[in-house]
């Protein structure tokens, strides 16, 4: 049976894309190289929330603290979620502050596994190899299909840089019962996994800006990325980076990153750990990283921000710079919600 099919009209550009009733909005948009605002693409921020002029949608699944009921009434919605039901017309967001960077049409990919290695007690490494190169700038994410479980997606953000697109490395958190995670374990070399991407706002911006990076967790693996990418190319710019956890085992890539930091001369690297033992021996910052940056960034005005982790750090985060100055649009975040 054919997949219905209507039509998308963007005011005030008057920018226009086809529609299949059985995708997203947000994903048509993104096959079509029509740029939207966008974050997690599971119903769970607010970043592709927009208001819809004439037309209606099947909601999909959304979280009600990003879309409450008033608000479908009044004619919101999450584009990520949301399928059409007719042609619709959107009412475009504030295009202004976009970079000029060419979009990346997502691609779907199979990919190999090469490695899979335990980096500390939740955190692993995976290295997936590529039966087509894959595209991507630092700092995106892709969807990686939980083995027998056809549809279920998780995303991952790309801890490798562009350099090499053929291969790729992961940075995945084993969760308990998690659809993707708590199979790591069990995957060997060879397995193939299907993949989709790359996706994702949060990527690096060509500026002579200063960069402030803040990482918790796996988050640390979009930020060396950025690091990965400008190293091989020889980047001239100053780099912060802030890496919080708990404890020292908790930090990864230490090495690597110090190694990083006589490659690009002007970073500086701030790990910080917020849960000393007693008699530990630790020579750098202590305190959760929103304290540190309290501490140590009077005005954050001359910096773009990317921020990744768990939503609350990247929330206090954000609200922290933005008391100090920072601009709005030079906040990237990467949120690293919890699959529903």
């Amino acid at each position: 049976m054919a997949v219905k099919t209507f039509k998308a009209r963007l005011e005030p550009s008057g920018r226009e894309f086809s529609l299949d009733a059985d995708d997203s909005v947000l994903n048509c948009a993104l096959r079509q190289r029509i740029l939207l605002q966008y974050g997690c693409r599971n119903g769970r921020c607010s970043s592709c929330k927009y208001f819809l002029i004439d037309g209606e949608v099947d909601f999909g699944k959304t979280s009600p603290y990003c879309l409450t009921d008033n608000e479908k009434d009044e004619g919101w919605a999450l584009l990520c979620q949301a399928r059409a039901l007719s042609d619709l017309v959107i009412r475009d967001q504030d295009s202004s502050n976009r970079d000029d960077a060419a979009i990346i049409t997502p691609q779907d990919h199979i990919a190999k596994l090469a490695s899979v290695d335990r980096l500390n007690e939740s955190l692993w490494r995976l290295q997936l190899e590529l039966t087509t190169p894959i595209t991507f700038y630092p700092g995106q994410y892709i969807e990686v299909e939980a083995p027998g479980q056809p549809g279920h997606w998780r995303c991952y953000s790309i801890a490798s840089s562009p350099g090499s697109p053929d291969r790729i490395e992961l940075i995945v958190k084993r969760i308990p019962g998690g659809g993707f995670s708590d199979q790591i374990d069990r995957l060997v070399r060879g397995f193939e996994l299907a993949i989709r991407g790359p996706y994702g706002m949060s990527y690096l911006r060509a500026a002579d800006r200063p960069v402030l990076l803040v990482a918790t967790g796996s988050g640390i693996a979009p930020l060396l990325s950025m690091l990965r990418c400008c190293a091989a190319q020889n980047v001239d710019r100053s780099f912060q980076l802030y890496y919080g956890a708990r404890r020292q085992s908790d930090l990864i890539f230490l090495d690597e990153i110090h190694q990083l930091e006589l490659l690009l001369p002007r970073l500086s690297f701030k790990p910080t750990l917020s849960a000393l033992d007693a008699g530990d021996e630790w020579p750098g910052a202590v305190g959760r990283v929103t304290q540190v940056l309290q501490r140590e960034i009077p005005d954050a005005s001359p910096y773009d921000a990317y921020i990744c982790g768990q939503p609350e750090m990247c929330e206090s985060v954000s609200t922290l710079l933005l008391a100090k100055g920072i601009p709005e649009n030079r906040i990237f975040r990467d949120d690293f919600f919890a699959a529903a």
